[in-house]
C-alpha cells in the first residue's frame, strides 16, 4: 500500500475528521471535568470559611467567659484576703483577761488604727451576705 492510497482512503470514510472531532470531544470532556472540579473546590472553601467564622466567634465566646472567671477568682482571693486579715486582726485583739485596762497583750496607740483601717478596707472592698440570726 501506497501513501496516497492510506490518505485518499481516510479522506473517502472521515477518518481524518474523526480523528479530529475525537481530539476536540477529549479536550471538551476534560474542560467540564476541570469546571466540575473548581466548583467542587469552591463549594469547599465556602464551607471551610463558614466553619472559620463559628470557629472564630466561639474562640471570642471562651476567651470572655475566660475573663469572667479570672475576674470572679480575682475576687474570691481579695476576700479571703479580707477574711485573713479579719482573722488576724481577731488574734491580735484577744484579751484574756475580759474588759480591763491591763491588756494582755499588750497594745500601744497604733493599734485602734490599724483595727480601724482594717474594718474600713473590708468594708469597701467586700460586701458579706446579712447574716440570718
Amino acid at each position: 500500500m501506497d501513501w496516497s492510497q492510506i490518505i485518499s482512503v481516510l479522506i473517502g470514510t472521515g477518518g481524518i475528521v474523526t480523528v479530529v472531532t475525537l481530539v476536540e470531544k477529549k479536550s471538551a470532556a476534560m474542560l467540564e471535568n476541570a469546571k466540575a472540579l473548581c466548583e467542587s473546590y469552591k463549594q469547599l472553601a465556602e464551607e471551610y470559611e463558614i466553619r472559620e467564622a463559628k470557629t472564630q466567634q466561639l474562640l471570642v465566646e471562651k476567651e470572655q467567659e475566660l475573663l469572667n472567671q479570672v475576674k470572679m477568682n480575682s475576687s474570691l482571693r481579695h476576700g479571703l484576703d479580707d477574711a485573713h486579715t479579719e482573722c488576724a486582726v481577731a488574734k491580735l485583739m484577744y484579751c484574756k483577761k475580759a474588759k480591763c485596762i491591763d491588756r494582755d497583750p499588750p497594745f500601744g496607740t497604733n493599734a485602734d488604727k490599724v483595727v480601724t483601717e482594717s474594718k474600713e478596707s473590708t468594708r469597701r472592698n467586700y460586701q458579706r451576705p446579712p447574716r440570718d440570726e
